[in-house]
């Protein structure tokens, strides 16, 4: 007999976010130039508190999560991608499922970086 267990609704009420991928548009044998290629828009979120074992973790690697992100599951999203957050630009640090959300969902670990947009 399996025990269902009431999962909790996840709301992504709290803003709304857009993600990029980066593409070299430099020619082959130049140097690269990155440019930003929208992959989703408007995407919602819910804001997460970092655990200290993902901040321990983000130290080692020389990397300060800034921002934790809850995103919908549909929306595709790695760590070779931008993050557009309240105009500043975010590289995705981590990508992790959330295996007990409602609906499915991804949180993902965001740092700073230093250009606006």
């Amino acid at each position: 007999m399996r025990i269902r267990t009431k999962l909790p609704f996840q709301t992504f009420n709290d803003g709304i976010c857009s993600i990029y991928a980066q593409e070299n548009i430099g020619g082959k044998g130049n140097l690269p130039v990155l440019e930003l290629r929208e992959k989703a828009a408007r995407v919602p979120f819910e804001r997460r508190r970092a655990g200290i074992q993902r901040v321990h973790l983000a130290r080692q690697e020389q990397a300060r999560v800034e921002e934790l992100l809850r995103i919908p599951a549909v929306f595709p999203v790695s760590t070779q991608d931008i993050c557009i957050l309240d105009g500043e630009k975010y590289g995705i640090h981590q990508v992790q499922i959330v295996p007990d959300a409602m609906p499915e969902a991804k949180d993902i670990a965001l740092k700073r970086l230093d250009a606006k947009m």
